[in-house]
């Protein structure tokens, strides 16, 4: 209800939330503004605008800060209040580091979503309307790797002397059954959605599918691990989708569509389109799907308790670019905040799901968003996308909260990332120097591309990765990251400014000798210029 005059007992509540929340006494569990919510109160005292709201201690996986918004003149700004702590600022899982005055556009504007209210009577969760850029492959492709998270968290060992079917593949980098599971769930239900996608004139689109893991690691094991694998889609209810050993191999061997320099097959090059008149047209532009089924298997085996961090990367292509990235991150804690990225020893995934897991969604024009791990409602299904927060990359201009100088790092755990250690001689060049170890003054070390969801949703403000000379990077290591953190705000290069072809097959160009991602800016500028000095 919105009231020119308000009561008396209603201006009385106002006052005290305001009141309440500038000395951090509210639940940190209640209140989030909103921009189009029929249970706020609104009303204006002189120059000071105020949004109150009922409440009550609802509880809810993703939404953690308790929230006042005042507008005073023509600015602005939130104080919220995590574990008893206030900020300042706007809340980072709305705008992270933004300045006075745009807070209050994002509240009036057309494109604000992804607001929750937590009322004594209500829960309004806000979806990604149906005019969405790309909701019509978002919902799919989101089930799928819901499912998808539910295998990896059933499987991913709580610490790294646990143990899980793998083997080493020929690289030496390891697979599990997880790894193995994970693509032929994903694989086989994205390729029964887009298997006879069509497009304006009838013609039948090619989707190309291009991932990681390939059965033949399976053939010399006598099914041992198939079953195994068999087994876990069992256990997670998912064996009326892959019931035997034939369906998995099939399934996992979608991905396959690439010789080993990374080139695409020729016949899926050269294949025609069939229309429904059973005529012949020449192949339509490729759409590719990528997938990287547990990216950052190193962190999955490391466990929970030691700070194993992973993800489900999948992204689409089109034309070379990525239009479309998602990546499930069951263990990357729910609140920007919150950088515990290691399970305490009392955690358990029955009392953490309001405080762990989530999915970043990002499409080519339509921002990037944060969602549940898990849909919010017992009667929705995997598709859904209640719950939707908006998320943005730090203030790139220099007038942010985080300044240059305190730029964050968040890069990899593994030396072949940086083997040279090069990225400690960038971070002294923008810190101006190291800690008292000789390490990077502001960083994190994490596994995964769960690194550009955290630069999405200002978490951290740098990464890079610089592996040796030799190496070509595969897409299904980047192409997901490159939507989120372009529709979050900032942008992914290569080590010379310019943007990556994501075309090519299955490796990126062998020129491209290390990746960088920023908010743009002049986080971006120094980052470029602290790469050249130390090159």
């Amino acid at each position: 209800v919105t009231t020119s005059k308000p009561s008396s007992s209603t201006i009385a509540i106002a006052v005290m939330t305001l009141l309440f929340s500038l000395v951090g006494r509210l639940s940190p569990t209640v209140i989030r503004a909103t921009a189009s919510s029929s249970t706020s109160t609104s009303f204006s005292l002189g120059i000071i605008s105020v949004s109150a709201f009922a409440f009550s201690p609802i509880s809810n996986r993703n939404h953690l800060a308790t929230t006042t918004t005042c507008t005073i003149g023509l600015n602005a700004f939130q104080i919220y209040h995590v574990g008893g702590k206030k900020h300042y600022g706007s809340n980072s899982l709305s705008r992270p580091f933004i300045r006075t005055g745009q807070h209050q556009k994002d509240l009036a504007g057309s494109n604000f979503s992804g607001t929750v209210l937590h009322s004594s009577s209500t829960t309004t969760f806000t979806a990604l309307p149906e005019t969405h850029p790309y909701l019509s492959e978002i919902k799919p492709a989101l089930s799928a790797i819901r499912k998808a998270c539910r295998i990896t968290t059933h499987l991913q060992p709580t610490t790294a002397q646990s143990n899980i079917s793998g083997l080493n593949k020929k690289d030496a980098s390891p697979v599990t059954i997880g790894d193995f599971a994970v693509q032929a769930l994903v694989l086989n239900l994205l390729e029964k959605q887009f298997k006879k996608e069509k497009d304006d004139d009838g013609c039948i689109y090619k989707n190309v599918f291009i991932a990681e893991e390939g059965s033949k690691n399976l053939d010399n094991d006598d099914d041992n691990l198939s079953t195994e694998i068999l087994q876990v889609m069992k256990s997670c209810g998912y064996d009326d989708i892959i019931s035997n050993v034939e369906e998995l191999k099939r399934s996992i061997d979608l991905g396959q569509t690439y010789q080993p320099n990374g080139e695409l097959y020729e016949h899926i090059l050269k294949e025609e389109s069939k229309n429904d008149d059973n005529t012949s047209s020449p192949g339509r532009p490729l759409r590719t799907w990528c997938l990287d089924p547990i990216d950052g298997t190193r962190g999955f085996l490391r466990g929970k308790r030691e700070g194993g961090q992973y993800c489900i990367a999948l992204a689409l292509i089109e034309d070379g670019v990525p239009v479309l990235g998602i990546l499930g991150c069951p263990n990357l804690p729910v609140s920007p905040m919150d950088t515990n990225y290691a399970w305490s020893d009392d955690e358990t995934s029955e009392n953490n799901v309001d405080t762990r897991g989530c999915i970043i969604v990002a499409s080519k024009n339509g921002g990037c968003y944060q969602l549940p791990l898990y849909p919010l409602k017992d009667d929705e299904d995997d598709s859904s996308t209640l719950g939707s927060t908006r998320i943005h990359v730090t203030q790139n201009d220099g007038e942010g909260k985080v300044p240059l100088s305190q730029a964050r790092f968040c890069i990899g755990v593994e030396k072949y990332s940086d083997p040279d250690g090069k990225i400690s001689s960038i971070a002294e060049s923008i810190h101006g120097t190291l800690d008292s170890d000789g390490d990077i003054m502001y960083s994190a070390r994490m596994d995964s591309q769960v690194k550009y969801g955290v630069l999405a949703r200002g978490g951290a403000e740098i990464f890079a990765r610089l592996p040796k000379k030799s190496y070509v990077e595969w897409i299904w290591d980047h192409a997901p990251g490159r939507v989120v953190i372009e529709e979050a705000g900032g942008a992914q290069i290569d080590t010379k400014g310019n943007l990556i072809n994501y075309g090519l097959g299955a490796k990126m160009d062998e020129t491209v000798d290390g990746i960088l991602a920023s908010p743009g800016g002049v986080f971006q500028n120094a980052l470029i210029e602290a790469v050249k000095e130390n090159a």
